[in-house]
């Protein structure tokens, strides 16, 4: 079994290096220049220069791409042009919540997507079935943003019952869940009877 795994993790290497090399090459194929937009509009050339000499973007592309992952390998993402504290400070930070709303989405998500998804192979072809097979295709289909919108009008805006937006009680974890939950929830699963 430790071999297996040993191996599988293995695996994965290639797949990550294919991906960041992917990502990288394809954040360099965007139109406009990043020292540009750092240095603001009325810098100067030179200014952009030293911009782009700090940044290394003056050096050749695969030296770029090797220093990318060697910074990688030691959690080095660079800086926040918005506010200049390191990346992984900025992630680290912002883990705490990110790993809570998962778990609340995928709680409400088996709590509800499991028993529904009995009673609906239960009971094929049944108005029951249907129901549940309907509520799952309408949350996979309906865009994230869309939802997430209409879920804090209604309950934030038209009926006052939870917060639109922040953190601190159990009452701001439940929109942005629901929001999860009609994504991660697939169509109930069908038992074939036979």
């Amino acid at each position: 079994m430790l071999q297996y795994v040993v191996k599988r993790l293995l695996s994965t290497i290639p797949v990550l290096l294919g991906i960041s090399l992917l990502l990288f090459f394809m954040l360099r194929m965007l139109p406009g220049d990043p020292a540009q937009v750092l240095a603001g509009q009325m810098a100067s050339p030179e200014d952009i220069k030293l911009i782009r000499h700090q940044l290394g973007l003056d050096r050749p592309i695969f030296l770029q791409y090797g220093l990318f992952l060697g910074r990688l390998v030691r959690f080095d993402l660079g800086r926040s042009a918005r506010t200049q504290n390191p990346v992984i400070k900025e992630v680290w930070s912002r883990l705490p919540n990110t790993v809570l709303l998962a778990v609340a989405a995928i709680t409400l998500a088996c709590l509800f997507g499991i028993p529904a998804g009995i009673i609906s192979a239960s009971r094929p072809n049944t108005w029951i079935d249907y129901l549940f097979t309907s509520m799952a295709l309408f949350g996979i289909s309906m865009p994230v943003f869309w939802l997430g919108l209409m879920l804090m009008v209604i309950f934030s805006v038209i009926l006052h019952w939870l917060p639109a937006g922040g953190t601190g009680s159990w009452k701001h974890i439940i929109l942005p869940s629901l929001n999860l939950l009609s994504h991660e929830a697939s169509s109930p699963p069908r038992l074939n009877p036979s």
